[in-house]
């Protein structure tokens, strides 16, 4: 999922090459725009956008054979942060999160789930140079989340600031097919 301002359309070339190699079905949505247009996800008040997932799912399920088993939601700032608010949800049809350059907050940990929290493969990424969610954050996120029972890979590297790094599709399609 893009980040706030981006769109489906620009995100989906971040993971069209490694998508396609590893044999996996990518789909990349752009935030609902109801009931004004904005930019980012459904971060606040109702929740247009994780209804909008199941159903873009669903199309997808009716058309190709799914593995129910692997199931990623990922995602780049608020994108990242929009997968801990509609991939932490007890109904939530997604297997695997990995958000990338994302905030949390620990009322989220709290918040969810505790029977969804246990064994969740998280696969958390930052960077130790990001200027607009400090990276004391996922190191928080990442103690939270492993109190709380899920399965965190944390990789933070010392390189990136705040964007998307593309070199680490390959490591997290492997973790989907392993995890």
């Amino acid at each position: 999922m893009h980040g706030g301002s981006g769109n489906g359309r620009g995100f989906l070339w971040s993971w069209l090459r490694d998508a396609r190699s590893h044999g996996a079905i990518l789909v990349a949505p752009t935030a609902t725009d109801s009931p004004s247009p904005k930019t980012t996800w459904a971060l606040m008040g109702e929740d247009t956008d994780s209804p909008n997932l199941a159903r873009i799912l669903e199309t997808v399920r009716s058309r190709y054979n799914i593995d129910p088993h692997r199931l990623l939601l990922t995602g780049m700032s608020d994108g990242g942060t929009f997968c801990y608010v509609s991939g932490l949800e007890s109904a939530s049809p997604f297997t695997h999160l990995a958000p990338v350059s994302a905030t949390f907050h620990p009322l989220m940990a709290e918040m969810a789930d505790a029977e969804r929290l246990r064994g969740l493969p998280v696969y958390l990424v930052h960077g130790q140079l990001d200027w607009m969610f400090p990276v004391q954050v996922a190191r928080q996120t990442h103690e939270l989340l492993s109190a709380a029972g899920a399965n965190v890979t944390y990789r933070e590297l010392p390189d990136l600031s705040h964007c998307y790094p593309r070199e680490m599709n390959p490591a997290i399609l492997s973790w989907l097919r392993e995890t």
